[in-house]
């Protein structure tokens, strides 16, 4: 029986979106510092998108019980979710046993929630495999269980705007995605490695989705990509307030809505100030845009060209097109990055023979690229260690 959380009584929301707070007692003065910042906002609730603990202790009970201490600090109700570091835990030794300590510690009979906000209606959604993965072990994975009870509770709510929390974005969104970490791992997507479509067929199918937050990448929100809009839905990147940055950025989301629309800002935690970034009227045919940004460039954590644009070498569904000595794969049908097929090309040749790719290196070896069981060149360059050798592509 689903969980319905009621806050129908107000009418006009103001939610806090908190990115990944990998929650270090070394950082507790800053954490402190923009917990009372945001409180100053007077949110009505706040949502985190997962990673509650620091990268010296992540996926432990500590981990949990430190994400649950902090965020019951706002004084108001909060909603959690699960994310790839917090399935790491070494004290756990099957994934079952990870989530449930979770849900013991955060209150949660399990760790995907409805929420009724009586205007709109809130998902959050949760990794629940780590151990198990087929691909990386960081992928984000959502299990099958939880797809289907998604797609009801979509369906059950249909006549209400609908907004989505997950720790790392879908394939399809438009969302800046990481092509030398996540999109290498493959970790950069909700199931990257498995099926990861349905999840934009989901929300193309159902224009009441109407806004989808993620987090995971540790960037801010300066780049014109952290906010897309596919169909009626809005997707919208989510930075950090701590140390663990990757553009020097800690800032956070901020949404009003009510029953005409909604309107999005950003809190930047070293300045202090809220900015507006996006408003939308429901009914309207475009998201109005209060920001746009030049594009910074970078050695790392950059992102792979946002769509193929026809050029590269296709191959069935599949375009691939060279990009700082990387092989990046594209979906045709959605026009969007999905993976590395291969790296450190240093003036390799890549040639198509029938479905199979071949990396002809300088070295003059040749590398065969076939097609894995869901119909992708990418390659797994960080393979689950509990069940692929290491190397394994």
């Amino acid at each position: 029986m689903t969980q319905l959380i009621d806050m129908t009584h107000l009418h006009t929301q103001r939610l806090l979106i908190v990115g990944d707070l990998h929650y270090e007692t070394a950082q507790q003065e800053q954490l402190e510092r923009a917990r009372q910042q945001l409180r100053a906002l007077s949110p009505t609730a706040v949502v985190s998108l997962g990673d509650q603990g620091g990268y010296s202790h992540c996926g432990t009970r500590l981990s949990f019980e430190e994400g649950c201490d902090y965020f019951s600090g706002f004084g108001v109700p909060f909603y959690p979710l699960i994310g790839n570091h917090d399935m790491e835990g070494a004290e756990f030794k099957r994934d079952e046993e990870a989530v449930a300590a979770w849900c013991e510690i955060f209150g949660r009979v399990r760790p995907y929630t409805l929420i009724d906000w009586g205007v709109a209606v809130g998902i959050t959604l949760s990794q629940t495999s780590f151990r198990a993965n087929e691909g990386s072990h960081h992928e984000v994975h959502i299990d099958d269980e939880q797809f289907d009870w998604f797609a009801q509770m979509v369906q059950a709510q249909r006549h209400r705007p609908i907004f989505v929390f997950s720790h790392a974005p879908i394939l399809g969104s438009g969302l800046r995605v990481l092509q030398d970490l996540h999109l290498k791992g493959p970790n950069a997507y909700l199931n990257h490695y498995t099926d990861p479509e349905k999840f934009i067929e989901l929300v193309q199918a159902n224009p009441q989705i109407k806004l989808w937050f993620s987090g995971h990448n540790h960037l801010g929100h300066d780049y014109n990509d952290t906010i897309t809009r596919v169909g009626e839905c809005t997707f919208v990147h989510t930075g950090v307030i701590g140390d663990h940055t990757r553009d020097g950025r800690r800032q956070s989301r901020y949404l009003t809505f009510d029953p005409a629309g909604f309107a999005l800002h950003t809190f930047d935690h070293d300045t202090g100030s809220l900015r507006p970034d996006a408003s939308l009227a429901y009914g309207a045919a475009e998201v109005t845009r209060s920001q746009t940004f030049a594009e910074r460039p970078s050695t790392r954590f950059f992102p792979p060209p946002a769509s193929a644009n026809g050029a590269g070498l296709v191959v069935g569904n599949s375009i691939l097109q060279q990009h700082r000595d990387m092989l990046v794969e594209y979906d045709r049908r959605l026009n969007a990055p999905v993976g590395i097929v291969a790296d450190n090309l240093n003036g390799a040749t890549i040639e198509v023979e029938g479905e199979v790719i071949l990396i002809h290196r300088a070295s003059g070896t040749v590398e065969r690229r076939e097609r894995n069981a869901y119909g992708r060149y990418l390659q797994r360059y960080f393979p689950n260690p509990w069940r692929h050798k290491p190397g394994a592509g």
